[in-house]
């Protein structure tokens, strides 16, 4: 298995420049730790329900992150397509891998959940599924032909439209996305839909999310997904991956630890979500429960563990690199 590291570009009322300031050498510490990728996080806005906190904009953190890193991989886990029209999602993505020296983008791309960021940006949200095959769609050709012909029915380029840069090589998209989210509110069923399967088939990897499912929810969508794949493509070009949320405490006091990763939880996750909630559907306990749960994930079929932690001390990528990287 290999390891990710969403950095915490959270953005709030406390959020100054000095503290934003602060992730540039953070970066770099996530790539000098050894983890593979280094990840941002997209929300435009507070999304109750589920966060109490919104973040940086994902291109241009991963923009400052390529500038104070040479190697990580550097992805978007995800990118909302619906905000954004796709042309100037080939054209950042595509400046991406030029400016970090080629060959470092990773695309992760999905839907979005929230009814007030697409509301904020005049997109219905019963539009989402469909406008993010037609991005998608679109984005691969303007970043890999010149001049592009597209008209489908919610974007357009006109004849011979080419966009440069162009990668050297393709940009890996991985879909994010499994069973609806199931949290306070959501009368969705945590299902896996057809066109989402569809969807994650026809691309290089799959990003299972975390937010509002549970270990059983989250095996059963890595069942479902690796089914339908297993009888469609060759498998060893696809990667397997998985967003996850921890705050690790180094003591064997059980009670202590989950005190404390509550509190530290409870900084970024909405307060209508129960203590119960949060403990089923991230990672909590010990050091060594957490690794037993990650060992888990990998002998279930995960490639690639996103770690996305719950505060901004850079303690946390030592702990994790040393206590439990190490050892799975």
């Amino acid at each position: 298995m290999e390891f990710g590291w969403r950095v915490p570009s959270y953005a709030g009322p406390q959020t100054t420049a000095a503290s934003a300031r602060a992730l540039v050498p953070y970066f770099a510490k996530v790539e000098e730790a050894g983890f593979s990728a280094l990840w941002v996080i997209d929300h435009l806005l507070v999304a109750p329900n589920v966060y109490s906190v919104a973040w940086q904009d994902p291109m241009i953190t991963l923009a400052v992150a390529a500038g104070a890193t040479e190697r990580i991989r550097l992805g978007t886990a995800i990118l909302c397509a619906p905000f954004r029209h796709p042309t100037i999602i080939a054209k950042e993505v595509a400046s991406l891998d030029s400016l970090s020296g080629g060959g470092r983008a990773i695309l992760g791309i999905g839907t979005g959940h929230d009814d007030m960021e697409f509301a904020s940006v005049g997109v219905p949200r019963r539009e989402r599924g469909r406008r993010t095959d037609e991005a998608l769609e679109l984005i691969g050709l303007l970043l890999s032909s010149d001049e592009v012909s597209y008209r489908g029915d919610y974007y357009s380029v006109a004849d011979g439209t080419t966009l440069h840069p162009r990668p050297a090589s393709p940009v890996p998209i991985w879909i994010g996305g499994g069973s609806q989210v199931h949290v306070v509110d959501n009368v969705d069923t945590p299902d896996m839909a057809p066109a989402v399967l569809a969807r994650i088939g026809r691309h290089d990897g799959w990003i299972c999310r975390s937010s509002g499912t549970s270990p059983e929810i989250v095996a059963d969508d890595i069942a479902s997904v690796r089914g339908y794949l297993g009888a469609r493509r060759d498998m060893s070009t696809f990667t397997m991956s998985h967003a996850q949320w921890m705050h690790i405490v180094d003591s064997a006091d059980r009670r202590e630890v989950i005190a404390e990763q509550l509190a530290a939880y409870r900084t970024v996750m909405d307060v209508k979500r129960s203590d119960e909630d949060l403990q089923n559907a991230y990672l909590f306990g010990t050091i060594d429960e957490m690794t037993a749960r990650i060992r888990a994930l990998a002998a279930a079929g995960i490639d690639h563990l996103i770690i996305n932690p719950l505060t901004d001390d850079p303690a946390q990528i030592d702990l994790f690199a040393s206590k439990i990287m190490a050892n799975v």
